[in-house]
């Protein structure tokens, strides 16, 4: 760590050093704090509990001041002496993160880093959220699984960051991956749902559609994320294998309300940048298309909340309005992604599978699911090109969940293929 510390001045402005820190829960059952709806995207609602914490904080008068005074200083004992027991057992780790921190040093410039533990080691007590399930079995919240395995090269956690001036650059780099690296996550940033259509609808998955159809229409993505690895998750050491492609984007011209674009600045949106070398939705679908990401069943596409990822992706590749049925919908996003999976419909399989369908969830989000899956929590999580990360080793590790090789034989996991939650999945 010492190591690492001495040498953040020797990076570039724009680059990121993210530590690895806990990240506070909320209970399984309980709402996220502070009641955030579900239109912000996980980068939004950080920055929002952020702002929220700061004014609770300032607002504490009187007695209240005193209490929580003792109470902090309670916790705060308590809190040292289990750090103090946690340091004694990371004495052995110094010589490999030596290790690390060489890594680190080489990162080519332009890209965000997380910290992760080294060389697949299990990361300390401390580092992982108390609440994680991962050893629970049928009846209990979780999954039922072992911690995941860390990711093994810190290469493996850096996001480079696309502008225009970079964007050809980049798309080069992914040609040269894809044959290889041939399951790609897809994560979209934009300023949330803004309207809901009126009227009669054929069936609930038809006002979904209508809803996404008509918001996608008025709107342009800030941030789309992009993470490659192949089947059994192995990623290339050597060069970055995930992107957050920053698109042109003039706040004078969008339909955004103040909350939003206030929110999105505070989680790290550089609104002057994407004005000013923002990547045009144009390029970007030229590029894509000749990247041979695309037309291919060659090529696994996997997204959480798929309807709207998949969703601005054909309103980019098409250049033109969504179509009007959530039929044409479909055709259009298989004829472009022949292969894909939908984390939401997966997760959902799981649970009712298990047997916990009657169960109380926690509010069902990438995290969560993440969550249950023993994946650490990460600061560069809650970025766009970090999502797609996250439900990159989600997608993965519940592609080796033992639910899905029932000894009957009964279960295919290629059964929930092609399908979209809330269009043609329930």
């Amino acid at each position: 760590m010492q190591a690492i510390s001495g040498q953040l001045t020797e990076f570039a402005d724009n680059e990121q050093f993210y530590m690895r820190q806990q990240v506070q829960q909320t209970h399984p059952g309980q709402q996220q704090p502070g009641g955030l709806p579900q239109m912000f995207s996980p980068q939004v609602n950080h920055a929002r509990l952020l702002g929220q914490q700061q004014q609770l904080m300032h607002g504490m008068e009187g007695g209240q001041d005193l209490q929580a005074t003792y109470l902090l200083k309670q916790k705060m004992e308590a809190a040292n002496a289990a750090f103090g027991h946690q340091q004694q057992g990371l004495q052995p780790q110094q010589a490999q993160q030596q290790l690390l921190a060489s890594g680190v040093l080489n990162a080519p410039p332009g890209v965000s880093l997380v910290q992760q533990g080294v060389g697949g080691m299990a990361p300390p007590p401390g580092a992982l959220p108390p609440q994680l399930p991962l050893a629970t079995g049928v009846h209990g919240s979780g999954l039922g699984l072992a911690p995941v395995p860390l990711i093994h090269h810190p290469n493996h956690l850096l996001v480079r960051e696309v502008w225009a001036n970079n964007l050809t650059a980049e798309f080069a780099s992914i040609r040269r991956l894809v044959d290889q690296y041939n399951v790609i996550a897809l994560t979209t940033e934009f300023v949330g749902t803004i309207v809901r259509p009126i009227g009669n609808f054929r069936s609930k998955n038809d006002y979904h559609y209508q809803t996404m159809r008509t918001n996608i229409d008025l709107l342009n993505p800030v941030q789309i994320g992009l993470s490659l690895s192949d089947a059994q998750g192995n990623k290339p050491d050597n060069v970055p294998s995930t992107w957050q492609f920053n698109f042109l984007f003039d706040m004078s011209k969008e339909m955004v309300s103040p909350e939003s674009l206030d929110l999105l600045k505070k989680s790290g949106v550089a609104f002057d940048k994407h004005q000013s070398i923002g990547v045009n939705a144009y390029d970007f679908a030229q590029l894509l298309v000749d990247s041979g990401l695309l037309l291919t069943d060659e090529v696994t596409w996997v997204s959480f909340h798929a309807a709207y990822d998949f969703g601005f992706l054909v309103n980019i590749l098409t250049d033109a309005s969504m179509p009007n049925n959530k039929e044409d919908y479909e055709f259009w996003v298989q004829k472009f992604l022949p292969s894909f999976y939908d984390l939401n419909v997966l997760s959902k399989a799981v649970h009712d599978l298990k047997g916990q369908r009657s169960i109380p969830q926690p509010q069902h989000s990438l995290e969560s699911l993440a969550d249950e899956l023993g994946i650490p929590r990460f600061p560069l999580f809650n970025t766009t090109g970090g999502q797609s990360l996250l439900a990159l080793l989600a997608f993965v590790r519940l592609a080796k969940f033992p639910v899905f090789k029932l000894s009957n034989g009964s279960l295919d996991f290629a059964q929930f293929k092609n399908s979209i939650y809330g269009i043609n999945k329930e």
